[in-house]
């Protein structure tokens, strides 16, 4: 499944209208917030359809998944958008991470736990916002125009002495490059779930943290009540991927890119890419392919880190010297 999914969920006590824009939503908050009455309600259309009092205006089916035989009704749905509990006791095994990634549904996770074993994008938590009896989905996290996160509005300016990477691999390369005659160290946390022990090491330094937002979420919440604790000292910037930031920068001058780019829901399949992260990497591989700018995730190849073009994906993210 692709596309922005517009999902509007009513009975004559309440209404709920939201969107989906990428195969994995999470929904989180406390109790009485309305996550279980949206589930509830689902679940009493999926039993009974109209006959429940809920009616669903959506393009694809929705549908609430159960504990009872969980793993026989996944894999007898598709193309459909499947709700799940927070009291399901299986949302958070690997058993279950598996099989939805065989899948071609959309998943929307009303649950406080974060997710570990999948990959979700940190612009994919919410909460629900209600007025009367109207209710959303609101972003719980906010960011700027250059991927900087926070709880509350944030400035573009990145401040920092020392630069945490997610990884080793390319990314680092050519942050640990660009910054070799600055002064200023980049040092690599070996795994994204590792970066809040790191964090907690260096507190009293002043770090910006760069890794892939496309597949943060599960370290978001632990991390952002660090960078609240710490606002002098933690900057929190979280582009989709460092193959994007390549892909942002203008370097490849193809209008696919620029349609995709602008649109990435639209043109993203959730059975092939299970995360935008995979999606974006594959797509520049794709396009520089048996070229001189030809991508590798594993060895960055020098085309990018000259001078000109390494300005040019720095400044996606106003990254300064």
């Amino acid at each position: 499944m692709k596309g922005i999914q517009n999902v509007r969920v009513s009975n004559r006590k309440t209404d709920y209208r939201f969107e989906l824009y990428r195969n994995i939503t999470v929904v989180r908050g406390d109790s009485g917030t309305g996550k279980t009455t949206l589930y509830d309600m689902i679940n009493a259309y999926t039993r009974n359809g109209t006959q429940s009092g809920v009616q669903i205006a959506s393009s694809k089916p929705c549908v609430a998944l159960e504990d009872i035989d969980w793993k026989n009704q996944l894999r007898n749905t598709s193309n459909s958008i499947i709700f799940i509990d927070e009291g399901a006791k299986f949302a958070a095994s690997e058993e279950f991470a598996h099989e939805i990634k065989q899948t071609d549904n959309y998943y929307v996770f009303f649950i406080r736990e974060d997710l570990h074993q999948l990959p979700y994008s940190v612009d994919e938590i919410y909460e629900i916002k209600t007025s009367r009896k109207y209710h959303t989905f609101s972003r719980i996290y906010q960011k700027n125009e250059v991927n900087i996160y926070s709880l509350t509005p944030v400035n573009a300016v990145i401040n920092y002495d020392t630069l945490l990477t997610e990884d080793s691999k390319a990314g680092y390369t050519f942050y640990k490059h660009y910054l070799s005659d600055s002064g200023k160290i980049c040092v690599s946390a070996n795994g994204k779930s590792s970066i809040y022990r790191w964090l907690l090491e260096h507190r009293n330094d002043k770090v910006c943290v760069i890794a892939d937002g496309a597949a943060f979420g599960a370290e978001m919440d632990k991390i952002m009540q660090l960078q609240q604790k710490y606002p002098e000292n933690i900057t929190i910037c979280l582009p989709e991927s460092f193959e994007w930031m390549i892909l942002k920068s203008g370097l490849i001058k193809d209008n696919e890119v620029f349609d995709v780019l602008a649109e990435p829901s639209r043109n993203i399949e959730s059975k092939e890419f299970f995360s935008w992260e995979q999606f974006f990497t594959h797509f520049l591989i794709h396009k520089t392919k048996d070229t001189y700018m030809a991508y590798s995730k594993s060895e960055l190849n020098t085309y990018y880190t000259v001078h000109e073009n390494a300005e040019k994906i720095a400044a996606v993210i106003v990254l300064r010297k």
